[in-house]
């Protein structure tokens, strides 16, 4: 007689246990949560924003500064180029014209305005340099308008 040959159960496709991957994401994620931390100048900028609810009745008694930030990064103050170096994070010239114009607001008991606009090509750290200049303690400007860019 024949011999019968004895066929091995069939086995389903092997697959991937994914549960252990998921658990280690999910710890690498904790980790990297816990062990980022801010930059304590860029998180404690304390600037209050104008709204739409403020007096109209309100006159400014001293021009307000305007400040921009181009697509190449440099730092344009009342059209007047001032720091060039995008690469740079210190912005030695606009601290001295914001820190002359802060002195000027407060000789004639004014609040100094300021108005923002960055070109959506410049580099989001430029941006964040120049809150930074105006929230440094020498200048303590907090009247601060952000507004869109626009080339004329």
């Amino acid at each position: 007689m024949g011999r019968r040959r004895r066929q091995a159960p069939k086995e389903e496709d092997p697959g991937l246990d994914m549960s252990s991957l998921i658990d280690v994401s999910f710890l690498l994620l904790i980790y990297f949560l816990v062990t980022s931390t801010l930059d304590p100048k860029e998180a404690d900028l304390g600037m209050t924003m104008p709204t739409s609810q403020s007096s109209s009745s309100q006159e400014v008694e001293i021009d307000q500064m305007t400040i921009e930030v181009n697509g190449a990064g440099h730092i344009v103050v009342n059209e007047e180029v001032l720091d060039t170096d995008p690469d740079s994070r210190e912005v030695p010239m606009l601290l001295d014209r914001l820190t002359t114009y802060a002195e000027s607001a407060r000789l004639t008991d004014s609040k100094p305005m300021v108005i923002i606009a960055a070109d959506d090509a410049a580099k989001g750290q430029r941006f964040v340099d120049v809150l930074n200049a105006l929230a440094d303690q020498d200048v303590g400007i907090k009247n601060v308008t952000i507004s869109g860019f626009t080339e004329e």
